[in-house]
């Protein structure tokens, strides 16, 4: 340790007044420091016996005690009260001259209640003191004053769950930045805690370091020879994803996290991974993004929101869900919201109330506020790097066609290919199919089993020729079976002993009419039985196929993006003779070797026969095709509608009381981690029942990713997954005056008197939602039409049902297609 030590001091000595990165172990004295806030914006400060000047209530650690429990200790003895710690507002070590290092914690606090403890007796005097109160008064150090005006201009407070389990960060783990200080100490500041809340953010975004790099060869695209982004370049930046100039200086200020005029490149990065749609405005993250919306709207930098400033973020909320909203109706609304933050006549709104407001759910709709409408990466300007882009440098234009990006030379004479980054790359697949005159795949083979296989290992991407396949490796007698092949996931698809394509076997033994079934000694089996099978042997299938893809729904976004071609279904409703229909006509080899993809639109249980079978097959072809075959929430994928109607009575028949009730809780465990809505080419969205109202999240897909991936209890945990699930579009029959009145004074969605929950939205309030989304139409099912299908509000919406005969009527079954910039109907004879 004292060699460490010594080694510390030379390097100080040598370095005089220079920065170096440095990692050591030392023995550590905890002190905690805490800045406590009252509601009336005073800060607690004490005067000490054995010091002089006003200082913050603070001590040491005792042994076994956590930083939290010794910081609140201390408020209670050098303060007389109680608090409730809110975040930390720094960490730092200092080394000192016999081998120690001092870790200090300085905590941000608030009153926790009225209760009064008696004071310490070192504790001479206790004041509350506002901050121009604090610059007048003698301090024993300025680190008060310094707080506090930190505090009061929007500083970051970090979350206290970013202090290890025992209350303090191991030393070793933290990076420290020396700086030569006074005598022999060092000073070394503790920046792990903000490297965190950044890896946070990022991650919340999905920016890993493929999207961080074409973010930043971006950035330095378009900065050209600049290191940083000042306004005029930012303003540049900024139109790459849509945004007018006139809002750049808006951006610019809640981007400038130092507040040093000027954008880094790891700004812009963190900037837009907080206005990014994929960003939860929930937990860490939310708290960021709140602070990112404050600055945003705090034009003159002074700390807090001042009424003209709060009025225009209302303003921006209420545009959201009614675009017609009057600067009155904008203004009277921002006068009943301010109520929320104090029950004071309060002409300002400093951060903190901001944010305990938004965190309490006093305060809704800022997440809707500061968002892009897809993520940076999607955008044209982020994707295409190679173009020359011309920026404006000192009054000149110049065309910037070589740049330096952190040591890294690029130039536009080194492009050698029109690839873009991200564009998916092709390799070849594992197997060779034959496929009868029919449609019906007749034999699969392994690829390398054909004569073709001596020229395979030239035509393989190094990533399938890195791993053995198991097939390979068993081929006896191969002269090939030392080939190092990836057992990619083709090899499963094809692989009849597989549990979904035994199930899909079993399923089409269901399907059969036999008869005579070799299986039960020539005995006729009639189609759409099961026959002989083992009931108890079928359940356990069903309970393996769900254990699968279980683990698929989870990983899933709950608003899935698709692209086209892509086949839309409607509600299903246990009919499994029309879905058997639906796959002949349309990916009869399976929907690996089909080109489209295909989503269905849920309900796929109750009323028909063959619920659990609807089940097994979509399940079973979702663990095939995950990539190709999608499947969002209904509102009969719900245990107590289940329960209603004929879902749990259905299994419990099929497989009896013990097995039947665990098959059915297994696929509702599957149906609660179910995707809610999908995007198609970012212009068409699907879901089950209606579009969202603007009382969540301003009616912003963006909002979809707050909905917890798992939900046992829509109505309960998510208001907006049980609207999505259950509403309906308002019929022009329906609009007699009183119903017009309705809908105009509630911005389009009234009550779903229809199904006694939910939403009934207007024509006006989906034309408001695809404008605001940036969508051209909407696709839904929840309705049975005659038709199998029905176009409605302009055009711009449409409904499909895929079950024809439904409950005893005549209805036929429909689908729409979505390719090539154009949604086609088709109707499946199913006779």
């Amino acid at each position: 340790m004292p060699e460490n030590a010594n080694r510390t001091k030379n390097a100080l000595a040598m370095e005089a007044g220079k920065h170096s990165t440095i990692q050591c172990t030392f023995q550590t004295v905890n002190i905690v420091l805490i800045l406590v806030q009252q509601r009336d914006d005073t800060f607690l400060l004490v005067q000490r016996a054995d010091a002089t000047g006003w200082w913050l209530p603070a001590g040491r650690v005792h042994e076994g005690e956590t930083l939290q429990d010794a910081a609140i200790r201390k408020c209670r003895e050098d303060g007389g009260i109680n608090v409730n710690l809110k975040g930390i507002l720094r960490l730092e070590h200092t080394l000192v001259a016999n081998d120690q290092a001092r870790f200090r914690t300085i905590f941000y606090a608030q009153p926790a209640d009225t209760t009064e403890y008696p004071v310490s007796e070192v504790v001479v005097k206790k004041k509350w003191m506002k901050l121009s109160e604090i610059k007048m008064c003698t301090l024993r150090k300025p680190e008060p004053l310094q707080f506090a005006e930190y505090i009061s201009q929007d500083g970051q407070i970090y979350p206290l769950s970013l202090l290890a389990v025992e209350g303090t960060p191991p030393p070793q783990q933290c990076r420290m930045h020396m700086s030569r200080s006074c005598g022999c100490h060092a000073k070394i500041v503790y920046s792990s805690i903000q490297m965190k809340m950044h890896r946070y953010l990022l991650d919340a975004a999905h920016f890993g370091p493929r999207e961080q790099s074409l973010i930043m060869e971006y950035y330095h695209r378009v900065c050209g020879a600049q290191n940083t982004a000042s306004l005029e370049i930012f303003t540049q930046l900024m139109a790459g994803f849509g945004f007018p100039p006139e809002q750049a200086p808006d951006f610019f200020r809640a981007f400038d996290i130092k507040k040093d005029n000027e954008i880094t490149s790891q700004e812009f990065i963190l900037g837009l991974a907080a206005m990014d749609p994929n960003t939860p405005h929930g937990s860490s993250s939310a708290e960021m993004r709140c602070r990112y919306i404050f600055r945003y709207y705090d034009r003159n930098l002074d700390g807090k929101l001042d009424f003209p400033e709060f009025c225009h973020m209302v303003g921006d909320i209420q545009k959201l869900k009614n675009p017609n909203i009057s600067t009155e109706e904008v203004h009277e609304e921002a006068v009943q919201l301010a109520k929320v933050f104090s029950s004071e006549d309060k002409s300002s709104l400093y951060l903190t109330e901001f944010l305990t407001a938004v965190g309490m759910l006093k305060f809704r709709g800022t997440s809707s506020l500061f968002r892009l409408q897809k993520s940076a990466v999607k955008y044209d300007a982020v994707r295409n790097p190679h173009p020359p882009v011309t920026v404006k440098n000192d009054g000149n234009d110049e065309e910037v066609k070589d740049m330096n990006v952190e040591g890294m030379t690029f130039s536009a004479n080194d492009v050698t290919d029109n690839s873009k980054p991200g564009d998916p790359q092709y390799e070849l697949a594992m197997h060779t199919v034959k496929v009868r005159r029919t449609g019906t795949i007749s034999d699969v083979a392994v690829l390398w089993d054909s004569d073709q296989v001596k020229n395979l290992a030239m035509t393989l991407s190094s990533a399938q020729l890195c791993r053995a396949n198991e097939e390979a490796k068993q081929k006896e007698g191969s002269p090939y079976n030392t080939l190092v092949i990836d057992r990619s996931h083709s090899v499963d698809t094809f692989n009849e002993h597989s549990n979904p394509n035994e199930m899909l076997s079993g399923l089409r033994y269901f399907e059969r009419h036999i008869k005579s079934d070799p299986n039960n000694q020539g005995i006729p089996k009639s189609a759409f039985s099961w026959g002989c099978v083992d009931p108890n042997l079928l359940g356990t299938c069903m309970l393996s196929i769900t254990e699968q893809v279980l683990k698929v729904f989870v990983t899933e976004p709950r608003l899935l993006n698709l692209s086209s071609p892509t086949y839309i279904l409607g509600d299903v409703h246990g009919n499994f003779h029309d879905l058997v229909a639906f796959e002949k006509v349309l990916w009869r080899m399976g929907p690996v070797l089909t080109p489209s993809n295909f989503l269905f639109l849920g309900d796929y249980v109750d009323r028909g026969e063959y619920g659990l079978e609807v089940v097994a097959y979509l399940f079973s072809q979702k663990l095939i095709a995950p990539q190709k075959f999608f499947l969002i929430r209904g509102n009969h994928e719900v245990r107590s509608i289940q329960q209603m109607f004929t879902f749990k009575a259905e299994c419990v028949s099929k497989f009896g009381d013990e097995m039947g009730e665990r098959v059915w809780e297994a696929v509702n465990k599957c149906f609660d981690a179910l995707p809610l809505a999908a995007v198609i080419d970012d212009k068409i969205f699907c879901v089950h029942g209606g579009i969202p109202s603007p009382e969540n999240g301003g009616g912003y897909l963006s909002v979809f990713e707050d909905i917890p991936h798992i939900l046992p209890n829509p109505e309960k945990e998510s208001s907006l997954a049980w609207e999505v699930m259950w509403s309906d579009p308002l019929r022009e029959d329906e609009l007699d005056n009183q119903t017009k009145d309705e809908v105009k004074d509630s911005g389009g969605f009234i009550a779903n008197h229809r199904r006694g929950t939910a939403y009934l939205f207007s024509r006006q309030a989906l034309e408001a939602f695809l404008k605001r989304n940036k969508l051209s139409h909407v696709i839904r099912a929840h309705e049975v039409k005659q038709a199998g299908f029905q176009v409605q509000q302009n055009g711009k919406l449409l409904t499909v049902f895929s079950s024809s005969g439904y409950c005893g009527g005549t209805n036929q079954a429909a689908c729409i297609l979505a390719d090539r910039n154009k949604i086609r109907t088709i109707r499946i004879d199913t006779s």
